[in-house]
């Protein structure tokens, strides 16, 4: 149980953790990107005029910053949404299956009290489970089949907007390298234009590419790891669900065939 709770606990920390990563990952290269670079004449000055704020690296960025700040801001959205869809309330609600044990104890007669706390559960373990019980009357095989086909609609329900999510980590990877080499094109075409002796036209396209690769990597990187820790989060919560699932079977699977039994 200790081990449960601890895991559980660094598993609510993780978003937290990755958001840090994410901001110092970013601060680091921007403060990397605003140290003064040597000028070719060693002048502290010029190289202080050159430094540019986080929000004029933006815009050396070029067209391409504009796509990725749309990723960037698809990603949050999903991210606050599947926060707030895999809640383990919304999921498995706590003290749901001890209430059902309690009031579920004849498969006759509480059936329709069943159902109606089911429905105050609103939840996809209350679902599946409610989706069986409706199904006893013609039999415990057509239950559990009920339930097989009501938990695969809730899986994918589990899974939802997931794909979009790791695309856009694909998509933003993928804009960051056309920028990179947009702003290579840029540079290659101001050094062939007027020479590599004027630096700040040259500096122009380099500014691009290497914006546009931070961007690309750092959109692409914070994704995929929310990606991978809300599918562990899934598989986990299925993974218990059918825990329930089995001890809801055995008990009532059971009860369900003794009184066919007996009313035979």
């Amino acid at each position: 149980m200790n081990t449960k709770a601890n895991a559980r606990k660094r598993f609510r920390t993780m978003p937290a953790a990755v958001g840090a990563l994410a901001v110092m990952l970013f601060a680091t290269t921007l403060l990397a990107a605003e140290q003064p670079a040597p000028s070719s004449n060693g002048s502290t000055v010029e190289a202080l005029d050159a430094k540019k704020n986080a929000w004029e690296l933006y815009k050396a960025g070029g067209f391409f910053m504009i796509p990725l700040t749309a990723c960037s801001v698809l990603a949050v959205a999903i991210i606050i949404e599947r926060f707030v869809a895999l809640r383990r309330g919304a999921v498995i609600p706590r003290g749901f299956m001890p209430g059902l044990t309690q009031m579920y104890r004849d498969v006759r007669e509480d059936r329709d009290a069943a159902l109606n706390y089911c429905r105050k559960f609103d939840s996809p373990l209350s679902r599946m489970i409610a989706a069986g019980i409706k199904r006893m009357p013609r039999g415990w095989s057509a239950a559990e089949k009920a339930i097989e086909d009501v938990g695969s609609n809730e899986a994918l329900k589990l899974r939802r907007n997931m794909r979009f999510l790791y695309a856009i980590g694909s998509v933003a990877t993928l804009l960051g390298l056309i920028g990179t080499i947009s702003g290579m094109i840029i540079a290659f075409q101001n050094a062939a234009a007027s020479g590599t002796g004027d630096v700040h036209k040259l500096s122009t396209g380099i500014y691009e590419a290497m914006v546009n690769t931070f961007g690309g990597l750092a959109v692409a990187i914070v994704v995929t790891l929310f990606y991978y820790y809300f599918v562990g989060k899934i598989e986990r919560y299925i993974s218990e669900m059918n825990d329930l699932l089995s001890e809801f079977s055995d008990e009532y699977g059971m009860k369900e065939e003794r009184e066919l039994v007996e009313a035979e």
